[in-house]
């Protein structure tokens, strides 16, 4: 059977195609997964080497639906909180961790994760080793951090079960509903 361009050279070019494709969906994948460490890693570096540790601006870490969520517990907190205990997400400690030379480590862990490691205490052993995944969302203006996850526990679920426990102990202690005001 002679060579046929007329059969193979649609076919060649088909497969060549498919091959540019899946080259930059591959290439594309790839720049985006660096996107999100480098987007982790910056901050890190910068809250790091800033000794004032302030949260970051809005708008600049966090997602909007999480930033919302933490402007309410912020309000809650403000508004119902007892004056005996901690209120609030960041209350009783940093949840980014206040760190110094501390082995920081982020990688790209899937589906728009990254997993960061560091040590809280270097020089103290491993027992002060921490991991936090970071569960990303890419908005308008780039990759923001959605939740963060510490082992079992998760920033978002930790912060509406805080602010459920506010609005349940307002009702009952009231004998009515108390509204909060809408968030920022």
């Amino acid at each position: 059977m002679p060579f046929n361009k007329k059969h193979y050279l649609p076919i060649a070019t088909l497969a060549g195609a498919t091959a540019i494709a899946v080259a930059s969906l591959m290439a594309y994948k790839a720049r985006s997964e660096r996107q999100q460490v480098d987007f982790i890693t910056r901050f890190y570096s910068s809250y790091l080497g800033d000794t004032r540790r302030m949260p970051p601006p809005p708008g600049t870490f966090y997602s909007a639906e999480l930033e919302d969520l933490l402007a309410t517990n912020h309000e809650l907190c403000g508004k119902l909180a007892r004056h005996d205990g901690t209120c609030g997400y960041d209350a009783d400690g940093d949840v980014l961790l206040n760190l110094g030379k501390s082995g920081f480590k982020a990688a790209y862990a899937g589906n728009g994760t990254v997993d960061v490691s560091f040590n809280v205490f270097p020089g103290q052993g491993g027992n002060y080793r921490r991991k936090i995944r970071f569960v990303l969302a890419l908005e308008d203006a780039g990759w923001r951090v959605d939740d963060m996850l510490f082992g079992a526990n998760t920033l978002r679920r930790d912060v509406q079960h805080e602010n459920e426990t506010l609005l349940a102990r307002t009702r009952t202690s009231s004998g009515t509903t108390t509204r909060a005001a809408s968030p920022p």
